[in-house]
């Protein structure tokens, strides 16, 4: 899995999770929201946009820091080494067996 994939996903979630929270909030905006948004539609969708970019930029900073932001890039690696016989035979053996079809124990 690439890792702007799995940034995207969290912040798909995160942005979600706010805006669920943000509209019982704000609530009192709902007879004004054909107002807002017609008026002053370019700030808002400034403010949103430059909000998700920057929870899209701290998501990424947490998963480099706790090293998880290169795994999906390392497990390629780790399985291609191991699909070329490197490292354990057993394990190469099994994924070319898996690769054929064979699944026989």
């Amino acid at each position: 899995m690439h890792p702007w994939k799995v940034s995207l996903g969290l912040t798909v979630a995160v942005t979600a999770s706010l805006v669920f929270v943000a509209a019982a909030r704000f609530d009192y905006l709902g007879p004004h929201r054909r107002l807002i948004l017609t008026e002053h539609w370019w700030p808002v969708l400034l403010h949103a946009g430059s909000a998700v970019a920057a929870i899209v930029v701290a998501l990424a900073g947490v998963l480099r820091s706790l090293g998880l932001y290169d795994v999906g890039r390392k497990v390629d690696l780790v399985e291609r080494s191991a699909r070329r016989g490197e490292g354990d035979p057993e394990l190469a053996r099994r994924l070319h067996d898996q690769d054929h079809g064979d699944f026989a124990e």
